[in-house]
């Protein structure tokens, strides 16, 4: 055994390669858990402000709409319909303004017109829009399906019946 030498070993063995493959494998698939995660999130954000712009506007045309009477806002969007008349040419008594402001109003809620027509994408996945009256002021208040709702995830409960699977976002407005 005095004539044999030993050769010192160089470079990784295999074992060494197997224990790094698998750290970045499980490295990698933490990032890409975040990325969904991200992704769920961000939609979800996007469907908020989307919310909140609808509910601005139709508090914007109530403010910009003193002379209506009292509930002439009071509206849910599975009543919807074309109104009389078309306030974009003439000129309208505020009642029919009012009927004419729910009408555009439900038009991006709904993604559809009063004919059925697809006017475009709703902004909001299966919409539901609903404007009350509580004494003097006027309640918006939108629902919406969210899919980015994880299991045991905190919702808002805007309505006694909503269904668990929906968002909801609500603005109250003093005309």
């Amino acid at each position: 055994m005095e004539g044999v030498q030993r050769q010192r070993q160089a470079g990784f063995t295999l074992v060494e390669i197997l224990v790094t493959i698998v750290v970045l494998s499980i490295g990698l698939l933490g990032i890409a858990g975040m990325q969904a995660s991200s992704l769920r999130n961000n939609h979800a954000a996007y469907t908020k402000t989307q919310a909140a712009n609808l509910a601005a506007d139709m508090a914007d045309r109530i403010r910009a709409n003193p002379g209506a009477s009292s509930g002439a806002y009071v509206y849910n969007t599975s009543g919807f319909a074309a109104p009389e008349t078309s306030c974009i040419t003439a000129g309208c008594a505020p009642d029919a303004l009012a009927s004419y402001d729910l009408y555009e109003w439900s038009i991006p809620l709904l993604g559809k017109t009063a004919a059925g027509d697809a006017a475009a994408q709703p902004v909001l996945p299966e919409a539901q829009g609903d404007i009350a009256q509580d004494g003097n002021d006027y309640v918006i208040t939108l629902l919406w399906r969210e899919p980015a709702f994880a299991s045991g995830m905190e919702r808002m409960q805007c309505v006694a019946d909503q269904d668990p699977e929906f968002a909801c976002f609500q603005l109250r407005v003093r005309p």
